[in-house]
């Protein structure tokens, strides 16, 4: 390209076009272009655009050069560069740099930040009376606030997200207008005197405050011990005092939640320190923008109501994420309130006003709702403390829709749709994954409508009509009949793929280590229940694949009946003494303090019949928890294995695996009977509790890697997958093993273990079967020495 030279001193100029992609609209990138260009004297402009932000400059080549190789450094904190593609351009003589309008077009690399929590700038604003600011409970600036819960379409601009109807005020113009101020382009900025306004209305929608009024009365509400329904960033949320039984037992009452565990707010991360442990990196990760709930272990002595979380170790622990949550703490009576998602059990999240009044009308005592809409329903994200850092349990609000990476980008773009469980779904599309917010379960007409929403709104957000799906196995699953319909109306095709592969698979997304062609890496997938290819059961399972999507299954737990179908999952008694009676301890099983014996003795007789089986390890940790006496129903999902591994926290000093274990690892199977029947010999000789669970974990661990040494090659990568790797213990020791006997393990961190993540597994075996024009095939097991 002809290069243009100064009539004064005859220096290089030099036009060029970089086209930047990742996230990179309403995170203040175009500001920070500016004030980059600004500085090194260039001409030219930068612009949102389908394919991300176009940028022009113009000078001298020496200052062309320099502005590209530090553009990356100039980047405000919220933006993420993908790729910048640059190339010469004809010269145009401009003289001034401009942030210009929107390019139109058809979406292609563009992205929108996830919504982040209030940044510390607006804090201070907030804190200072003589701000215009103080106390606005929508304070926001391009660093933080709503993103992709208000944006309707991209490019992401004002007049494409719900803040549209809110015009600018003329000091919020001058803001939004001026490159060198941090609220240039904010799309959601506003204030007292142009934005969003607060009500506060009791249970049947009449008027109680509104305005300046609202939030004082709301706290004097929440003071009182009454329930509170609160408008949030991506929905609505349900809060009360945390330190009070009272209101936390009619919460659960209303809710109908008996015992499954609740979030608590606290006020601020001295006061979260007072209510868990946390490392540095678990405040780190409180305090980020991305500001999840944190499930850590609680301290002894707090003043947390008892209710919060039954039989367990942990609290779900979050500080504020919004500038209407910092002022609902201010000059309150209370330092911590239960902040849970807005919704009934096995229901949705309300985001509407009409729609939270007439759902959560029997549960909230008010409501602190304001006229923004909420575009998108995102529930808040959850992490947990671990030995090696804290890692995701659920992947919503902060998270998305920052992709993830695919080992190879397919042809078209695809649309994997998870499980049944905890749900999400994910489109790959342009080379990159997209999980979508969370879900949940779908055993409800509302819930699998709301499947089908999110899927709506991410291909509307992507631009993308996928052909090809990917679903579970599983024959009842609406998931798969909804992709399945899908298919049909799109003229495309559905890939079904087995369960635990695909848990498999997310891990080994997530660290970008899917095997190539010629080479083989193992999967250890531990869960409650997932459909097999070969009909069954399946849930403790070691599996073998290759880079041509061969694999087989080498190695599983043993299954164990389930006496009763599908009352064994909900009443891991029933599994345990079908256990206890097939290591031929039937006498064992009548010993044991059972709260139930007539059941006990009369499913000992119903065993002489035909039951379906199961290899689940979830299965195998509930029954534990029932032969220790931490209960005999689980009234959530994982309810006993989550006490049981509470039980194991309580253990003082180092625990070892019981002696003699290697008789009980018979390749391809690992005999858990014999071991819950060990666990109930030493429970009838009064060992401790807390250590018996502890040595339960430990052995169940030691077990699983001895037979991973005996069917997967020496020195393989194996990628731990599934929703018993949640388990903080379990990880450590069942890493811990595999490591001392040569193997690589991969444990998942930035992708849910469970069900969560499985739409992503999916997308990621999806995309490498399209690009390698190969499908998965299931070969069985080998014969194993």
């Amino acid at each position: 390209m002809p290069k243009a030279r100064t009539a004064a001193r005859g220096e290089a100029r030099v036009r060029v076009r970089a086209t930047c992609t990742g996230v990179v609209q309403g995170v203040g990138f175009r500001p920070a272009v500016y004030r980059h260009a600004q500085r090194f004297r260039l001409a030219g402009f930068v612009a949102n655009s389908p394919e991300g932000a176009v940028i022009e400059v113009e000078g001298e080549e020496a200052a062309v050069r320099g502005f590209l190789a530090s553009l990356s450094e100039a980047l405000p904190p919220l933006a993420r560069l993908s790729a910048v593609a640059s190339e010469e351009i004809p010269v145009l003589g401009e003289d001034r740099f401009l942030v210009a309008a929107s390019l139109e077009g058809r979406r292609r690399h563009a992205l929108v930040p996830p919504d982040v929590a209030v940044c510390p700038d607006c804090r201070r604003e907030m804190e200072d009376p003589r701000d215009r600011r103080y106390r606005y409970p929508f304070t926001t600036c391009t660093n933080c606030g709503p993103r992709f819960a208000v944006a309707i379409a991209l490019p992401y601009d004002r007049s494409r997200t719900s803040m549209a109807c809110f015009p600018l005020c003329p000091a919020c113009q001058r803001e939004y207008q001026d490159p060198a101020d941090r609220r240039f382009h904010a799309e959601p900025v506003c204030c007292p005197v142009c934005g969003p306004t607060l009500r506060l209305l009791d249970a049947r929608g009449g008027e109680m405050a509104s305005g300046e009024d609202a939030l004082p009365r709301a706290r004097e509400l929440l003071a009182q011990g009454r329930i509170l329904a609160v408008k949030g960033l991506g929905g609505w949320q349900l809060a009360c005092r945390a330190d009070r039984e009272a209101p936390v037992l009619r919460l659960r009452r209303r809710k109908r939640r008996p015992t499954k565990p609740l979030a608590i707010m606290a006020r601020d991360l001295a006061v979260a320190r007072q209510l868990a442990a946390l490392g540095r990196a678990e405040e780190q990760l409180l305090a980020s923008p991305e500001a999840p709930i944190l499930l850590a272990p609680h301290r002894p002595r707090t003043p947390l109501a008892r209710a919060l979380a039954p039989g367990l170790a942990d609290v779900g622990i979050m500080l504020p994420t919004t500038p209407l949550h910092l002022e609902l703490f201010r000059e309150a009576a209370y330092e911590a309130l239960v902040m849970t998602s807005g919704n009934a059990s096995d229901e949705p999240i309300c985001h509407g006003n009409r729609e939270a009044l007439a759902r959560l009308g029997s549960i909230a005592d008010a409501f602190l709702l304001h006229d923004r809409d909420v575009v998108r329903r995102v529930d808040d994200s959850v992490a947990r403390s671990g030995p090696g850092g804290p890692f995701l349990v659920r992947r919503s609000r902060g998270y998305v829709p920052t992709p993830l990476p695919l080992p190879e980008p397919p042809p078209e773009p695809i649309l994997a749709v998870g499980g049944f469980l905890q749900t999400t779904v994910t489109v790959a599309a342009e080379g990159q994954a997209f999980p979508s917010q969370h879900v949940g379960d779908l055993d409800t007409e509302l819930a699998r409508a709301y499947l089908r929403e999110v899927i709506a709104n991410l291909e509307d957000f992507l631009s993308v009509t996928p052909q090809h799906l990917a679903a579970d196995l599983h024959p009842d699953h609406p998931s798969r009949h909804l992709a399945r319909r899908l298919a049909a109306e799109r003229g495309g095709e559905v890939l079904e793929l087995a369960h635990h592969l695909a848990h498999g698979a997310a891990v080994l997304g997530e660290h970008s280590r899917f095997p190539q062609r010629g080479e083989q890496v193992g999967i250890l997938a531990l869960d409650g229940t997932g459909f097999g290819p070969d009909g069954t059961a399946w849930g403790g399972e070691l599996l073998l694949l290759s880079g041509d999507l061969a694999w087989q299954r080498l190695g599983f737990l043993q299954p164990l009946p389930l006496v009763g179908g599908e009352r064994a999952v909900r009443e891991p008694l029933r599994v345990a003494v079908a256990a206890l009676a097939g290591a031929g301890g039937e006498a064992l099983a009548l010993q044991l303090p059972w709260k139930r014996r007539e059941l006990v003795q009369t499913l000992v007789t119903l065993l002489r019949g035909a039951w379906p089986l199961a290899s689940g390890a979830g299965r195998v940790f509930e029954a534990a928890a029932a032969v220790l006496g931490l209960g005999e129903v689980n009234r959530f999902e994982g309810e006993l294995a989550m006490r049981l591994e509470a039980t194991a926290s309580r253990a003082a000093g180092a625990v070892a695996p019981w002696p003699d274990l290697a008789a009980l690892v018979a390749p391809p199977v690992v005999r858990t009977d014999f071991l819950l029947a060990e666990l109930a010999r030493r429970r009838l000789a009064r060992q401790p509790r807390a250590v018996l669970a502890a040595q339960f974990h430990a052995s169940f661990a030691w077990l699983l890697a001895e037979l991973a040494t005996r069917v997967f090659p020496p020195g393989a990568l194996v990628a731990l997958g599934g929703g018993c790797l949640v388990n903080r213990l379990l990880r450590m020791r069942l890493s811990s093993e595999l490591t001392e006997r040569g193997f690589e393990a991969l444990l998942p961190r930035r992708v849910p273990p469970g069900d969560g993540g499985l739409s992503y597994g999916q997308a990621v075996l999806a995309a490498v079967s399209h690009a390698r024009g190969v499908r998965p095939d299931f070969r069985g097991g080998l014969p194993c020495a």
